[in-house]
């Protein structure tokens, strides 16, 4: 397999956990929650911009359910042992992690950037479950000296850096000032992370028990684009150049809605998971163009080949470019002046080519001597759909044979995929048609046998635990990317050996990527 067709068949299942990570900003019920990973946050200030948690206590059930993960890749389990032995050992790096203890976390509390763009950071590092009698002795071999103590306890400083022992806990921070600002949202002299409404809203729809999480205040950045665009060099541009600093006062815009996003990492006995949720203000972002899917029990499936490579299935894609073409045109009027141009240039009105996108949709790859893919969408209107998606491709190939070395990169092309490329297609099956645009227009057909009844796919979907409604679902099948692989001569690493396959779907309440191993 070219290493560009693995990228694609990656990024196949990564635009579906695109898709469905939309909905995590949604306003489902809250679980336990990622309570344990957010321990750190009481010492951080509310106003940080983000936040990691890790759990590094060997002894712990997500310390244990990875290396019996790691045991079931090949070499794996050799890695593993090594770690322990090194974690055990005499050397700094045993000694520094066994004096932090189990539960460590970093708070990003603020960035700031010169006239050159270059950052200037705040951090802090918070360790719940240190050893506070070895750590002392920890830090002198570092280089570090006691200096002033805050609140009656020690203080450890190098340079900038500084760092305060209070039994269990201790707090590290890029300057003395950092650490002080910790200290009062310990104490509850100012707002903690810990309480944010946000924060917690977020942590709220992670997973309980986690090897680690991530949180993002994308609102508290938005700032930073603002002041980026600000920084960025005045006067005309030279024409046909992007207007950055109109393209990042958009992102600020966007990223003001958005108050949290947080992911989660959890390992359990099947494979691996990863949960990602949000806290957003639904209504402005839908102004700006951002659609919410709701969730849905996906039928196109059954157009999915059951050998497929993998798929990602949605559903709507012309209401929801729709709304964001709206909300373009509301921002800068010359959209609506480019779209006329491209209207009057191909003969296809915009209107009709959204139609086109209405329903369900699949994008799928399929194996063999020559690899295929092709997008398979099922429109109220096949017909109507058919025509005017087959006049886009004309269209299309009709500037592209206008440009400059357009038959060699045509030639190219075709060649890569082993014939014409787009092609067009629609098959009916009662009242509903399957319309395929694609490197192989027999995928529009109904298969023999389809994905949602193959046994690959059952058990990844079972496992991983898969509701039957989702905004998005994709998937990507180990076994069969492994066999593409070796009837292209690839050579598969070691460590994907032991992944039968990985599957990515949304719901109200989040998005979820399960790989499942072993």
């Amino acid at each position: 397999m070219t290493n560009r067709r693995s990228i694609a068949l990656l990024g196949l299942l990564i635009a579906g956990f695109a898709i469905a990570v939309i909905a995590a900003f949604g306003n489902g019920d809250a679980n336990a929650g990622a309570e344990a990973r957010a321990k750190g946050a009481a010492a951080v200030p509310a106003d940080a911009l983000a936040y990691a948690s890790i759990n590094l206590d060997r002894n712990g059930s997500q310390f244990q359910a990875l290396e019996s993960l790691a045991g079931k890749v090949q070499g794996g389990q050799g890695a593993v042992d090594k770690l322990n032995a090194m974690l055990d050992g005499k050397g700094d790096q045993a000694k520094i992690v066994r004096a932090l203890g189990g539960d460590v976390s970093i708070g990003l509390v603020g960035i700031t950037l010169t006239s050159e763009l270059k950052p200037s950071v705040e951090a802090l590092v918070v360790a719940t479950a240190v050893d506070g009698n070895a750590l002392p002795d920890v830090l002198k071999q570092a280089g570090f000296a006691q200096g002033p103590a805050l609140d009656g306890q020690p203080v450890w400083e190098k340079g900038a850096s500084t760092i305060r022992i209070d039994g269990s806990t201790a707090i590290a921070a890029t300057s003395r000032a950092t650490l002080i600002d910790a200290l009062a949202a310990q104490s509850g002299q100012k707002p903690a992370l810990a309480d944010d409404a946000a924060f917690k809203a977020t942590i709220a729809k992670l997973p309980g028990d986690a090897v680690a999480i991530a949180y993002l205040a994308p609102a508290r950045i938005a700032g930073l684009t603002q002041l980026a665009g600000s920084l960025l060099p005045q006067g005309a541009l030279p024409k046909g150049t992007p207007d950055m600093a109109q393209s990042l006062a958009q992102l600020s815009a966007t990223l003001k809605d958005v108050r949290g996003l947080g992911i989660a990492i959890t390992a359990e006995a099947g494979g691996l998971r990863v949960v990602a949720a949000g806290d957003a203000d639904q209504a402005a972002l839908t102004k700006l163009g951002l659609a919410f899917p709701t969730a849905y029990n996906p039928q196109i499936l059954k157009q999915v080949p059951a050998d497929a490579l993998g798929f990602a299935a949605f559903r709507d894609l012309g209401p929801t470019l729709q709304l964001a073409i709206t909300a373009a045109q509301q921002q800068d009027p010359q959209v609506k002046t480019a779209i006329t141009a491209v209207e009057q240039t191909t003969g296809i009105a915009l209107a009709d080519l959204l139609a086109a996108l209405g329903g369900e949709h699949a994008l799928v790859a399929v194996g063999g001597t020559t690899p295929a893919a092709a997008l398979l969408t099922q429109p109220q209107d096949p017909a109507a759909a058919g025509a005017t998606l087959a006049k886009a491709i004309t269209s299309a190939q009709a500037l592209a044979n206008d440009l400059p070395m357009a038959d060699k990169a045509k030639g190219e092309a075709e060649k890569r995929a082993g014939g014409p490329l787009p092609q067009i297609a629609v098959t009916r099956q009662g009242d509903n048609a399957t319309l395929a645009v694609g490197t192989d227009a027999k995928l529009a057909a109904t298969p023999s046998a389809s994905i949602a009844d193959s046994d690959a796919y059952r058990a990844i979907v079972d496992r991983a635990g898969v509701p039957a409604d989702v905004t998005g679902l994709a998937y990507l099948n180990g076994g069969a990317v492994r066999a593409q692989a070796a009837t292209m001569g690839a050579t598969v690493p070691n460590g994907a050996k032991a992944i039968n396959g990985a599957v990515a779907w949304g719901t109200a309440d989040g998005a979820t990527l399960f790989i499942s191993i072993g």
